[in-house]
C-alpha cells in the first residue's frame, strides 16, 4: 500500500524533527536478527532496521509507545549506567539512548540489567524485532508459499499467547489479505481471522 508507506515514512521524518526518541540496539551472534536497531519517537513511529536491510517505518501508537518513554524517565534518560556486574550468561550487547532535539541526552550500553525499567525496554525492544520477524514471513509465504501460510500463523499463535508479540496492529494489514484470500487453504483463513479477533479484543483491554 504505497500510500500508507509514503504517509508513515512521512510522519516519521516530522517525527525526527520534533519528538523525543529512544534508540536501541541489540548485538548477538547466533540469534536471528543477530544484530537489529530501533528508532522509536514519543508519537509512536518506530523506525526499524536489520545488519544490511533498508529501514522499515511502523506506526505502532502513542499508546504503545508511552510506557516506554516513562521507563526512559524512570533511568534518568539513560544518563547512569544500567549494567549489572553480575556474572550471567550473556544475552547479547544493548544499547539504549534517548535523544532530544536530535541531540543525545543519555546513553547506557549493557549485557544484563537488574534495573526493572531497562529490563522492560529491552524486552519490549527485542519482542518488536520478533513481531517483524513474524511479518516478514507472513508476508513472504503468503506471495511465494501459500501452503506454508499456516504453520507460520500457528507460530504466530504460539508467540502471542507466549507475550512475544508488540503492536500486533503491524499485523493487521496481512492476516486480512490472508483470511480473504481464496487460493489458501480454509483452516489458514480461520486462523487468520481468528488472530484478527484476539488483536482486536486485546487493543479494546
Amino acid at each position: 500500500m504505497p500510500g500508507r508507506a509514503l504517509a508513515v515514512g512521512l510522519l516519521a521524518v516530522c517525527s525526527a524533527v520534533a519528538q523525543d526518541a529512544i534508540y536501541f540496539e541489540r548485538e548477538f551472534p547466533g540469534s536471528i536478527p543477530d544484530r537489529f536497531e530501533v528508532r522509536l519517537t514519543a508519537d509512536g513511529v518506530a523506525t526499524y532496521s536489520e545488519a544490511g536491510e533498508d529501514s522499515v517505518d511502523y506506526e505502532v501508537g502513542r499508546q504503545e509507545a508511552a510506557p516506554l518513554f516513562e521507563w526512559a524517565a524512570d533511568l534518568d534518560y539513560f544518563a547512569r549506567s544500567v549494567a549489572s556486574k553480575r556474572k550471567v550468561a550473556s544475552t547479547g550487547r544493548k544499547l539504549l539512548r534517548y535523544e532530544t532535539g536530535g541531540q543525545v541526552r543519555g546513553e547506557a550500553v549493557f549485557d544484563y540489567t537488574e534495573q526493572p525499567a531497562a529490563r522492560e525496554l529491552a524486552s519490549w525492544f527485542v519482542r518488536l524485532a520478533e513481531t517483524q520477524q513474524h511479518l516478514q514471513t507472513l508476508e513472504r509465504l503468503y506471495r511465494f508459499d501459500r501452503l506454508g501460510v499456516d504453520q507460520a500463523l500457528v507460530s504466530l499463535q504460539s508467540a502471542f499467547e507466549r507475550d512475544r508479540i508488540v503492536a500486533p496492529g503491524l499485523l493487521e494489514p496481512v492476516l486480512n489479505k490472508i483470511a480473504e484470500q481464496e487460493r489458501i487453504v480454509h483452516v489458514a483463513r480461520a486462523r487468520a481471522r481468528g488472530m484478527l479477533e484476539r488483536i482486536h479484543a486485546s487493543a479494546s483491554k
